[in-house]
């Protein structure tokens, strides 16, 4: 069996990290898959270090463990499988400018409009970088609580006519039934699926999904009452009566579902 010259350059290897993980591995451990499988595991994990305490940061800026995009399969769980390190810078000059911008007039408004700026641009950085921030990442990084940041969240979508793209809204957990209803009237409005995902900073499974569960809605309205389609279609009433208010809207001639006169008669005696 050939074995390895022993020179400066091996022996100096030999007290690497990397070494020092596989020696432990393999003999610590308990491992048996062999070394070139642990040299795989070993080149992940120190991957991820080098991420989370990346030394080569900016002034102002901060590294985050946000979930990513990809959070699985199709990211819609509440369970967080995988993380991405974004870089967030924590605010920007112009920012900072807006909190002078009412300075001796009326300051709650510019700090209002100050945290809904640096909120909607995290977003933003952190999903350009592949990841979701959630409102706990917003109240941890500002100090501000949960519910306010939803608020200003809230406020700038109807203001600006688009969506955040907060974790929420990306994996389509929680009720979030206001983005549902932007989606479903894009569609109606005649906008392809694949257009309203990138505009929406939505996911693909996420817009098809929303426009099933209407058309699901559609379907049932025309051959059933309205307050059986929440459980015959396992949808939350709220989600249904935002579906009867689109159809209202956008289609004024679909038939709902009316009893035949002489059952509505018999239900009436």
């Amino acid at each position: 069996m050939k074995t390895q010259t022993s020179t400066p350059e091996t022996r100096w290897a030999k007290r690497s990290l990397h070494q020092q993980l596989l020696h432990k591995f393999l003999n610590e451990y308990g491992y048996e898959r062999g070394p070139v499988v642990a040299h795989a595991i070993i080149a992940d994990i120190l991957t991820l270090v080098e991420q989370a305490y990346a030394t080569d940061l900016p002034p102002r800026h901060v590294y985050w463990p946000a979930v990513a995009v990809a959070n699985g399969a199709t990211g819609k769980t509440p369970e967080i499988r995988d993380l991405v390190h974004v870089r967030l810078h924590l605010v920007t000059d112009a920012e900072v400018a807006l909190l002078s911008a009412d300075q001796g007039v009326d300051q709650p408004p510019a700090r209002r409009t100050f945290n809904q700026q640096r909120f909607v641009r995290w977003c933003q950085e952190a999903y350009d970088q592949g990841g979701v921030l959630t409102l706990l990442d917003l109240s941890l990084l500002s100090g501000l609580a949960e519910s306010y940041a939803g608020q200003l969240l809230r406020q700038y979508e109807q203001e600006h006519a688009m969506t955040v793209p907060i974790r929420g809204t990306v994996h389509d957990i929680g009720p979030s039934v206001s983005h549902k209803a932007e989606v479903i009237r894009r569609y109606l409005r005649g906008q392809s699926p694949a257009d309203i995902a990138r505009e929406l900073n939505h996911s693909q499974h996420a817009v098809d999904r929303y426009i099933k569960d209407y058309e699901v809605t559609r379907t049932l309205a025309q051959k059933f009452p309205l307050h059986e389609i929440p459980a015959l279609a396992k949808h939350a009433a709220s989600l249904v009566r935002e579906h009867v208010q689109l159809i209202r809207e956008y289609e004024p001639n679909l038939v709902f579902y009316s009893p035949e006169p002489a059952v509505a008669a018999q239900a009436a005696a």
